[in-house]
């Protein structure tokens, strides 16, 4: 899989991608609005980063609510948080064949049990081993 160079996000975009990756669920510029109440975010700053966000493709159009008389658009996100992990990853020059490396520095960076990661790591390779002997 060829990865694109990520689209720069701003502080407030990777907010709003992280309020997306957590919900895991469709939502509208109105429901943003009242999630993130906390936040200095009016209207339309909620917009203008749906907007430039729809511009980056780090999200997607899925459908549309209707509140009153008017109609608001649902988006989800493009990729996974770990799929705009891996692309920043790799736009630093960090290659493919370092994966190994990268994740022995984010296990020791993380302090978690090895063991877990281990067996996780583990499936994922018999998984990928079997999607690759399907392939063939």
């Amino acid at each position: 899989m060829m990865f694109k160079k990520p689209k720069h996000l701003t502080n407030s975009e990777e907010d709003l991608m992280e309020i997306f990756w957590e919900r895991k669920e469709p939502l509208t510029s109105v429901e943003i609005s009242e999630i993130s109440a906390d936040r200095s975010w009016n209207g339309n700053y909620v917009h203008m980063m749906l907007r430039s966000l729809l511009k980056k493709g780090m999200i997607t159009v899925c459908g549309s609510v209707q509140y009153g008389t008017q109609y608001a658009r649902q988006f989800i996100p493009s990729l996974t948080k770990e799929q705009y992990a891996a692309k920043l990853v790799m736009s630093k020059g960090i290659k493919k064949n370092a994966i190994a490396a990268v994740t022995v520095a984010m296990v020791n960076e993380a302090d978690e049990d090895g063991e877990e990661l281990i067996q996780q790591l583990e499936e994922i390779i018999e998984e990928l081993k079997s999607k690759g002997t399907k392939e063939e």
